[in-house]
């Protein structure tokens, strides 16, 4: 694991405001859906998966796919090391709530994809509340989550649009203070 370089006062002071110690940095490790479980939920056998799509803040875009963070109050995307991470709180209110979301033509056209956001909640004993939305319909639903998590949003097929997508928006108040950092988002089809 790379060092990271030391952090400035300010910086500092974000995450204790955020309740997160600099030195735990570099143990955030986010949960991941195996193969299984996402064959599970798009209701195929894990061989009928198409390949996958990463993208994190060090790697935000991939052709026609690509990441947009909103609100996050640092990231730490260094591509030489294993630093790729950004955070977000509701302690620090904006102008847009915060929020992760991702754009992506279909990897197999007509077919269902699963979008993965592998986050971290900073504190486990609180109820953390976003609103998850799909495209291309622009359905959205409110969640309640806690401890590490795998958000997951299905997106359905669509046979007259190429453009999809999936968005995960915090929707806690300043005073819950609620923190978590962002890894990484996964885009998986059917073959």
């Amino acid at each position: 694991m790379a060092t990271l370089k030391k952090l400035d006062n300010s910086r500092l002071e974000i995450l204790k405001k955020i309740r997160l110690d600099a030195g735990k940095l570099g143990s955030l490790k986010p949960l991941r859906l195996t193969d299984l479980e996402i064959g599970k939920k798009l209701k195929v056998r894990p061989e009928l998966l198409s390949s996958s799509v990463i993208l994190s803040p060090n790697k935000p875009r991939t052709g026609n796919k690509y990441l947009s963070m909103y609100s996050s109050i640092m990231v730490i995307a260094d591509p030489s090391a294993s630093w790729n991470i950004a955070m977000f709180s509701s302690a620090f209110p904006a102008v847009t709530s915060p929020a992760v979301k991702v754009e992506f033509d279909p990897i197999t056209a007509g077919k269902k994809h699963l979008v993965e956001f592998n986050i971290t909640l900073h504190e486990s004993s609180k109820v953390y509340k976003f609103r998850v939305f799909q495209y291309p319909t622009g359905n959205s639903q409110d969640i309640s989550i806690s401890g590490s998590q795998v958000i997951s949003v299905l997106v359905n097929a669509s046979t007259t649009s190429t453009d999809f997508g999936a968005e995960i928006m915090q929707l806690n108040t300043k005073a819950e203070a609620c923190g978590w950092t962002f890894h990484s988002v996964k885009i998986t089809s059917i073959s």
